[in-house]
């Protein structure tokens, strides 16, 4: 169907044609199935969009109360003067991100020389001799150990494993 066709269609519906072109366009809604459809879908449409659906909202001002009400903000607005730009001073923004670094490296650095102390209630220590990390909370009842790969060195009081006998015990 083409698009004059719908748009005929459409000036049927909304009582925009003559009565000789509206005959007209009834017969040809009555032959033709697709014009018929087409008819329906859009009266279809038209009833869910009448304003006899839509939900009746009261205020209980006027419109003009609301308008007026937005005019006195507008306006006291504009008298108010504007602030003006005040720049830091040079050492302010030069301070700001140094002390922000020095004290996020003193939080990093305490944290790492806590080796072997309570910290907030869990204890952490730290092995030098065989690159071992220990955490425990006893919050949580959960020990944690990270040993390092490949920086673990043998100690001396530690047997090979190829001296180790089938019939010792080792844990």
């Amino acid at each position: 169907m083409k698009t004059e066709q719908m748009l005929r269609l459409q000036a049927y519906l909304d009582n925009e044609v003559s009565s000789a072109e509206g005959r007209e366009i009834a017969s040809w809604i009555a032959r033709d199935a697709e014009a018929k459809a087409l008819y329906e879908e859009l009266a279809a449409t038209k009833s869910l969009l009448a304003p006899d659906n839509e939900l009746a909202a009261t205020v209980p001002d006027s419109r003009e109360f609301y308008w007026s009400k937005i005019a006195r903000e507008i306006e006291r607005v504009e008298r108010e003067p504007a602030r003006e730009y005040t720049p830091r001073p040079w050492w302010m923004r030069i301070f700001a991100p140094v002390a922000g670094a020095a004290v996020l490296a003193l939080v990093v650095f305490t944290s790492v020389s806590n080796n072997g102390r309570s910290v907030a209630g869990h204890q952490v220590e730290h092995s030098e001799t065989d690159s071992s990390l220990t955490f425990y909370s006893p919050e949580h009842k959960m020990t944690v150990v990270w040993i390092s790969s490949g920086q673990v060195e043998a100690d001396a009081d530690v047997q090979q494993v190829s001296d180790i006998e089938p019939d010792d015990d080792v844990l």
